[in-house]
């Protein structure tokens, strides 16, 4: 074990001292430090900026297709049907008649006094539905007309089985998973049977859907229709009494729809502009070293941002939707002239952003910034963990020296204590000696 002495002997205060040698070898690591701190807060910078592309990246693609720039919006005049719309939908109104629901298909066994195992020899059926698929179920002496249903549900073919009891008999019914004439199920009895190929026992016949749209009469297997009209899906809800009038359905422009879908641009826009504002404006005060005053890519970016909302695209130009940009390049919206240029032409917005390359440049853009690997972030921010890497090897190589510095100070001035304390023992020997004599 090291034994230290803290000026016992030589009355130097050598713990203190060694203290104040060690701090004074650190010492150049206080501004490497600064830097690192600078560094970071400039890293985070970079990071909020690139979280804000990648929004606006988002917004770019959202606006890539067609489709997600056409808003459209739909009303009916009664419940008779529901209506949903997509962009690819025509402004327009449809008259629309249901004519008769689609309907599943519902089959009935032939009754029986109770559900007992024993009540049915051995025997089977074999049923075919929509897909085509023949399917075969067997039951003997021992099933009931619950273990017959367990097992017309295990095969998943398409129809549903449950046991129905009315009162006073039983009767096993099945259901056929989807509504339409082409979805109901045929059966052939097989041994002894259940009934379920009798015509006699189908309860509830399958039935298509006959909607009259505009004149022309459609008919589908199930109650929605999504593909008789572009954009719009029609379910039919129920049928009109021969006396009731057509259902009118309207498909319009949805305005706000399209204001709020160019808010979330501005938003985006401006949230990267007030960013970049931050850090590049000059205020009368010298910005510190960790902000990115003056900073050439940030710079870029808001010339870049700037000229882009500025430019034509397909001859338009963001001005003719009602958005605006002032000095500071804050965006803003405009509805009443968005609504106006919509009203003139529904398809403004897929002409600015997808036919005339708006939604492409706004990508461009921000894949040139943000891009994992090659993106000017990217690089941005590995130079500053580059940079912050080898001040650290810096620091650590003070660290090092500075501890060596300690253990050789505290290894010379245990030895001075040592040796000042003999010399003081030998002192007061010859001292005694010479007093005794």
């Amino acid at each position: 074990m090291a034994i230290t002495f803290s000026g016992l002997s030589s009355g130097i205060d050598s713990s203190s001292l060694i203290s104040q040698l060690v701090a004074a070898e650190k010492q150049p690591e206080q501004p490497l430090m600064a830097q690192q701190s600078n560094l970071a807060s400039q890293k985070q910078i970079v990071n909020l900026l690139s979280s804000a592309m990648s929004d606006f990246g988002t917004f770019a693609d959202s606006m890539s297709l067609t489709s997600g720039t056409q808003f459209r919006t739909s009303s009916t005049s009664d419940s008779h049907v529901n209506v949903a719309v997509s962009g690819d939908a025509s402004a327009s109104t449809h008259a629309v008649r249901v004519d008769q629901l689609a309907r599943a298909q519902v089959v009935s066994s032939k009754t029986f006094p109770a559900d007992v195992a024993g009540m049915l020899g051995t025997g089977g059926v074999t049923f075919q539905t929509g897909t085509g698929v023949s399917t075969s179920v067997s039951w003997g002496a021992t099933d009931t007309l619950e273990s017959i249903a367990s097992k017309i549900n295990g095969t998943n073919a398409g129809v549903a089985a449950s046991v129905l009891f009315d009162g006073s008999s039983y009767r096993l019914m099945v259901n056929a998973s989807k509504t339409g004439t082409t979805n109901a199920a045929t059966f052939t009895d097989n041994g002894d049977s259940l009934g379920l190929g009798d015509a006699a026992n189908v309860k509830v016949p399958p039935m298509d859907a006959k909607v009259t749209i505009d004149g022309v009469q459609v008919t589908r297997p199930t109650n929605v229709i999504d593909d008789a009209l572009t954009g719009v899906t029609i379910t039919a809800m129920s049928a009109q009494g021969a006396t009731e009038a057509d259902t009118q359905v309207a498909v319009t422009l949805d305005t706000a729809a399209a204001a709020a879908k160019l808010n979330t641009f501005v938003t985006s826009f401006n949230n990267i502009m007030g960013k970049l504002n931050t850090q590049l404006t000059y205020t009368g005060t010298r910005a510190g070293a960790d902000t990115l005053f003056a900073d050439s890519d940030l710079e870029g970016l808001q010339n870049r941002m700037t000229s882009m909302v500025s430019q034509s695209f397909g001859g338009m130009t963001l001005d003719g939707l009602g958005l605006s940009i002032d000095k500071t390049g804050i965006l803003s919206l405009d509805s009443s002239k968005l609504t106006a240029a919509l009203g003139k032409d529904p398809d403004t917005l897929a002409k600015l952003f997808v036919k005339g390359g708006f939604s492409s440049a706004l990508r461009s853009l921000d894949n040139s910034y943000t891009e994992a690997g090659d993106g000017i972030f990217a690089n941005k921010t590995k130079g500053m963990t580059d940079r912050t890497a080898s001040i650290q090897k810096q620091i650590d190589s003070y660290d090092a020296n500075a501890t060596a510095l300690q253990t050789r100070l505290q290894a010379q001035f245990t030895a001075l204590e040592a040796t000042m304390s003999a010399f003081q023992a030998q002192s007061s020997s010859i001292t005694a000696l010479l007093k005794s004599a």
